[in-house]
């Protein structure tokens, strides 16, 4: 075939053909410049953002006649045979069908071998992150180590695929996205070159179609020129043969929303219907539209996050200046909730118009996030009692058979007021007696409260108690002793007299009698059986009877 399509025909050839990834050619032209080209090279990016075609410009700069050179002639044997795809030291390697590791071993086998004619040998190995986990292996050693006559170039649109033990041997290069006015002014230059003339909005939708891909910006434009019956192509010609809605529709579609316009929403999606687009593509034009509505709102017209002209950014920030923001990010959120719905539905145009009439009952002052503040806060206030009685006097005096009486005080109870404490609610301060003492150590102390209770208690000396405990058991005895302290702080505390306590038992009459030897027999027994030794010691107890 004679006829070369655009994307080929119009190919960069040199780095400053090359559209909006300056901060990768700048940094290959200074390395060329200074000698300091990497042996393995790395560039990543979206698809059609020019990847492949600055590593064969990079083979041409490191060949060419006059190079290495950042400003390869194009003319020279090397150059064109580059160009052409016939150059016997410069092997384009697809990733993808060349991906098995014994394929990589011959590739490591054949890069000892010198150059035949050029100066270096360069492999350019496309979308590299489509070889196989053995062959990433093989390439490992020779990645790093590579002889000085070899240079590697690796092109990837997923480099998270790529093992991080290639990348740590790459010089990495990460392409962006061409900006859509670069695109539209690349569109109408070439238009120029080929003698057609295209209105400048159809170049804008070609641009925003593309998605910051040139290549596919170039194939959407050939179709474009191929449509056309003449020279003249105008902006209804590109929206027929791209087969995308107008972007008028689209404006009228917001304002009837804004305006609680059902009919002209069922008339709308109607006429998208009958044209034969693809309707769920037209759900996710709704999204997008409504998106870059937020975005405007949220950040200004003049934001770059919204992928416009700045005409068209200009009348989107005109449609939601009147609307706030709380309102243009309701209708997205329940745009993307109802994605699957209309997805996943056997009638589409059905599940478009249900959701598009939903969005009729989202009213802009209805924020819900302040709806369910005010509530909250109203609960609060419902929750809190009133801090004092309220006194309704117009409530008062309308009931019947009360009459309003005036009360005039005492001028005594104003020289002598009476006490403002509730009656039944004076605080006394407690009795300073062994009782009230015995009281105090209640809730602290319960055990010894339970013993002294029992006890005997006279004053021997002036600020001296003493307590007489009778029979009190070893177990009881210990306790008393570990609480001894504590016990006689509270006393000096309470009392404000010192505290001691003495333990008197008496002989255990089993101790005193004479029993028989029967008793003496089954006593000891007692005493010698296992459970009462080991109550015994557990307890540090007396056995009593």
């Amino acid at each position: 075939m004679s006829y070369q399509v655009l994307a080929r025909k119009y190919r960069p050839q040199t780095f400053d053909d090359v559209v909006g990834q300056s901060h990768v050619t700048t940094t290959l032209v200074n390395a060329i410049e200074q000698d300091r080209v990497a042996h393995a090279i790395l560039f990543t990016g979206p698809r059609g953002t020019g990847k492949t075609t600055i590593a064969r410009i990079l083979a041409k700069a490191m060949n060419c006649k006059n190079g290495p050179t950042p400003s390869p002639c194009n003319l020279c044997k090397t150059c064109t045979e580059i160009i052409t795809g016939h150059c016997s030291d410069v092997f384009e390697i697809d990733g993808a069908s060349n991906n098995s590791v014994d394929q990589i071993r011959d590739l490591r086998e054949n890069v000892t071998y010198l150059p035949a004619a050029a100066a270096f040998k360069i492999y350019i190995i496309d979308e590299v992150h489509m070889l196989s986990t053995a062959a990433f292996n093989a390439l490992l050693k020779t990645l790093e180590e590579p002889p000085g006559h070899v240079l590697f170039i690796f092109a990837t649109t997923e480099v998270h695929k790529i093992p991080a033990t290639i990348l740590s041997r790459c010089q990495q290069h990460d392409l962006g996205r061409i900006p859509l006015e670069a695109i539209s002014n690349l569109l109408q230059t070439i238009c120029a070159k080929e003698d057609f003339t295209v209105q400048d909005q159809g170049l804008d939708l070609i641009a925003l179609e593309a998605d910051g891909s040139v290549r596919d910006a170039l194939s959407l434009l050939d179709r474009i020129l191929s449509f056309a019956p003449g020279k003249e192509i105008t902006y209804a010609m590109v929206v027929e043969a791209l087969g995308v809605i107008d972007r008028k529709l689209m404006s009228d579609l917001t304002l009837a929303l804004f305006e609680k316009d059902g009919p002209a929403l069922i008339a709308l999606v109607e006429t998208i219907n009958d044209t034969g687009m693809d309707l769920k593509k037209f759900y996710g034009d709704i999204i997008l539209h409504f998106r870059n509505l937020n975005v405007i709102k949220l950040c200004g017209p003049e934001h770059p996050a919204v992928n416009m002209t700045t005409a068209q950014k200009q009348q989107l920030h005109q449609m939601v200046s009147a609307h706030p923001q709380g309102y243009i990010g309701m209708l997205l959120q329940v745009l993307l909730n109802e994605e699957s719905m209309v997805k996943y539905s056997s009638h589409t145009k059905i599940a478009i118009e249900t959701v598009l009439l939903k969005l009729l009952h989202i009213r802009p002052g209805a924020l819900l996030d302040q709806i369910i503040h005010k509530l909250d806060s109203l609960a609060r206030q419902i929750a809190q009692p009133p801090s004092g009685p309220v006194y309704d006097k117009s409530a008062q005096t309308a009931c019947p058979g009360v009459q309003e009486s005036t009360y005039e005080p005492d001028p005594a109870s104003l020289r002598n007021p009476p006490s403002m404490e509730p009656p039944g609610e004076q605080v006394h301060a407690p009795e300073k007696t062994w009782q009230g003492f015995l009281r105090r150590i209640e809730n602290t102390l319960p055990f010894l409260s339970a013993l002294l209770s029992k006890a005997q208690v006279t004053e021997s000396e002036p600020g001296t108690l003493e307590v007489l405990l009778h029979n009190c058991s070893a177990f009881d005895g210990n306790r008393l002793k570990t609480k001894q302290d504590e016990l006689q702080k509270e006393c000096r505390a309470f009392l404000g007299k010192h505290l001691a306590v003495r333990v008197i038992s008496q002989t255990n009459p089993l101790s005193r009698a004479a029993p028989d030897q029967a008793n003496f027999k089954a006593r000891q027994a007692a005493l010698h059986h296992p459970l009462i030794q080991e109550a015994t010691t557990m307890f540090n107890g007396e056995i009593i009877n």
